[in-house]
Order: C-alpha cells, then structure tokens, then sequence
C-alpha cells in the first residue's frame, strides 16, 4: 500500500527543517492535487523507497506534463529539453520532469507561463520583475549567450533569460538564477585549483567587481551566484548587450540566497545589477495583474502554500 502523502516513510531524514517543510508540502501536492503515488529511487546505503517529492516513472511517461503547471509549459519543456541538449548543453531530464523540490521545473512554471504572450510577457517583465522595457525580444528557461566571446569558459548558463530593448533602443539582458531549497554550488570555480587565471582576466575586464575582491568572491558561498555575474557582465562586454543584471527568483526564507546576495553585492560596484525578486513578490503581484491572476494562485498553491 502506498504511503499518505505526511507518512514518515517519505520524508529524508538528512533534511533540515526548511527542505523537509517544503518537501512535505511537495508531496501533498503530488498526492492531492496531481493524484498520483510517490516515486521510487535508490538512497546512499543502496536501499530503494518511496520519497514524497518524486514522481513516479511510469506516471511521467503516462502524462509527462505532472510537474508543470499546464499544457503549454508542458509542451515547452519537451521542446526546451530537446534544443538545450541538442545543443550540447546540461540538463537533467530527470531533474525536470520527475523532481518535485527542484527549482528547474519551479523556473519552466514561472517563465515558460509568459514566454509566448508578447503582451503577457512585457505586464510580467515590468510590473512583477521591474524591469523599465519598450519590447521583450526574448524569455528563455536553460539558455547562454549566443556570442561566443560572451563566455566565461565553462560550462555556466542561466535557468531563465529576459532580453528585453528599454525605452532608449538599448539591448539589456536579465539573468536569471532560480532556487527553491537546494543550496548554490559550492565549488570553488576561479580558485587557484579551478583556472584562476582564466576567470580572473574576465573578472578584470568587467568592471562590475571592487578592487581586491576576488578572493572573496570565489569564496563557496558566492562562487556560482558569482559566476552568473561574470557571464552576464561578460555579455556587455563582448557587445552582445548594451547592459545586464542578475535577478536571483527563491523564497524569501531562502538562508543560502540571502548570504550569497550579501556576499556578491558587497563586492559590487554597483549593487543593484544583482537582487532579488521573492518568489512570494511574484506570487502577489501577478494576483493582480490581468490573465495572471490563475496562474499566480497555481504557482502559490504548488510552492508556497504549506499544508497543516
């Protein structure tokens, strides 16, 4: 017999209390607004069992759209998936279409709700984002600048791009790094054990850090939030945009965002090309804008909302 969705057997006993609070709301969700059982893997000491916030194998072939919010982001992300490691990219399928408590299908249900509407697209871009526009060229989950001189060296993309021409015809790009309970990376890219030398020389070149900071920056607290900033002001750099920012979307309970915020912003020249929009803050504006209202309430429901 299948677990209740609040059985212990689902929980993981190495979460804190933030991720299991979220996991449990996942998988009330999983069991009473999707109606399907919990899915099954392999723990570290080899033993398969049920975990709440999985979806199960055959149900995601059954229906491949059960971690998406609706048909079109559904459509999306199989089509997104394609294209991205098509291209050579990194992306875990599974990740995507199985994982509950991950922030890549949590970006494809914010972005991938408003990507195709153009009008939809500038009212989110503006009024939840903040983001002063004339037109969205562009809104895209799992993508990296197209121009080559635009990379960092590695293999860093942003979950979700906004292009968007501001009122004076200029090209600004917003990065997006999505998080929901899993931590930033703490890799330390840039050190002197990972090609310091080759992120140092963009480093230097943006003009986006203080003096001295480097050090501090490749620190494992701020390395990946870091490395966004590098690839976004790199992408000023080479011309393929007028200007950037990166725009960190997670609860804002988030401990992990918060410090790798403070972290990198300190470094900043000029702070505001690094902040944060809550996943709440997007919850309650879109409530009120026209033909977001639904979704706002979808996208609160499935993240936010925890049951009793």
């Amino acid at each position: 017999m299948t677990p209740s969705w609040d059985s212990v057997e689902l929980t993981v006993a190495s979460d804190d209390a933030r991720t299991a609070r979220y996991r449990r709301l996942q998988s009330w969700y999983r069991q009473n607004v999707l109606g399907v059982e919990a899915g099954r893997y392999r723990d570290r000491n080899g033993v398969v069992r049920p975990l709440g916030s999985l979806l199960p194998d055959d149900r995601v072939h059954e229906r491949p759209g059960l971690n998406f919010l609706s048909d079109e982001i559904t459509r999306y992300a199989v089509d997104r998936a394609d294209i991205v490691v098509g291209e050579g990219g990194t992306l875990e399928q599974h990740r995507l279409f199985h994982n509950m408590l991950s922030s890549m299908p949590m970006c494809f249900n914010i972005f991938g709700a408003v990507r195709s509407d153009r009008a939809l697209a500038e009212r989110f871009v503006h009024d939840v984002l903040g983001i002063e526009l004339s037109a969205v060229e562009l809104v895209e989950c799992e993508w990296t600048p197209r121009d080559p001189d635009s990379s960092i060296g590695d293999r860093t993309a942003f979950d979700a791009a906004v292009v968007v021409r501001s009122t004076t015809g200029a090209r600004h790009l917003a990065a997006v790094e999505t998080k929901y309970t899993e931590p930033f990376s703490r890799t330390r890219y840039g050190a002197r054990d990972h090609d310091a030398g080759r992120y140092r020389a963009v480093y230097g070149s943006t003009g986006w850090f203080t003096p001295g900071s480097y050090d501090d920056l490749t620190a494992p607290s701020t390395n990946q939030l870091w490395r966004n900033c590098l690839l976004a002001a790199n992408a000023v750099t080479s011309g393929e945009f007028d200007s950037a920012e990166v725009i960190v979307v997670a609860l804002e309970d988030d401990p992990g965002a918060s410090k790798a915020l403070d972290g990198v912003r300190r470094h900043m020249l000029d702070p505001d090309l690094c902040r944060m929009v809550s996943l709440e803050h997007i919850v309650e504006r879109a409530a009120d804008l026209p033909g977001l209202g639904d979704w706002a309430a979808d996208l609160r429901r499935r993240y936010i909302e925890l049951p009793d």
